[in-house]
């Protein structure tokens, strides 16, 4: 075994980890530039406008676009949910978007919302519930809101590891 040969490839493969997180905000390569989503972009759009007229933005919080629920809904469709599922959110988008959802104001697109709502397809009801549910989900769940609006703490307090016990 040649020491001197390990420890130089060892060295080599230490130093290029260490960069790599550099060379990845260097590049402006992150999460959500990297995820190429398998929505068309009048898909995309459709979700856009479906998001923001299920929890719009206000003067006291910020909406779901302003968290990226849109992108987080993307993401959580291509890679979690299966092929069947995803087809049938893909179908119920065009289907929205067939009603100029997307393009109408934010009145409009909540008026159709209620109405899909009450609609006697299941198919529909089914997939507004979903992205009821998804939405609200991502929306309580980003960072922004969880520390601005929820006051949540990932550890609260200070850790005291070692200290002296009197017995």
């Amino acid at each position: 075994m040649d020491r001197r040969h390990a420890i130089t490839h060892l060295t080599l493969a230490a130093g290029g980890l260490i960069t790599l997180p550099f060379w990845m905000t260097a590049c402006h390569l992150s999460d959500t530039t990297t995820h190429f989503s398998s929505f068309s972009a009048a898909e995309q759009g459709t979700l856009t406008g479906l998001v923001d007229a299920i929890i719009p933005s206000g003067t006291a919080a910020p909406g779901a676009l302003a968290v990226g629920v849109d992108k987080f809904l993307q993401k959580l469709i291509d890679d979690c949910y299966e092929p069947p599922v995803k087809e049938s959110v893909k179908k119920q988008l065009t289907a929205l978007d067939g009603q100029s959802f997307a393009t109408g104001t934010l009145e409009q697109r909540q008026v159709i919302l209620r109405q899909w709502a009450t609609s006697g397809d299941k198919d529909q009801k089914d997939f507004l519930t979903q992205m009821k549910i998804e939405t609200i989900r991502g929306f309580n769940t980003s960072q922004k809101v969880m520390e601005d609006y929820l006051h949540y703490k990932v550890a609260p307090g200070h850790y005291y590891g070692c200290i002296d016990i009197k017995a």
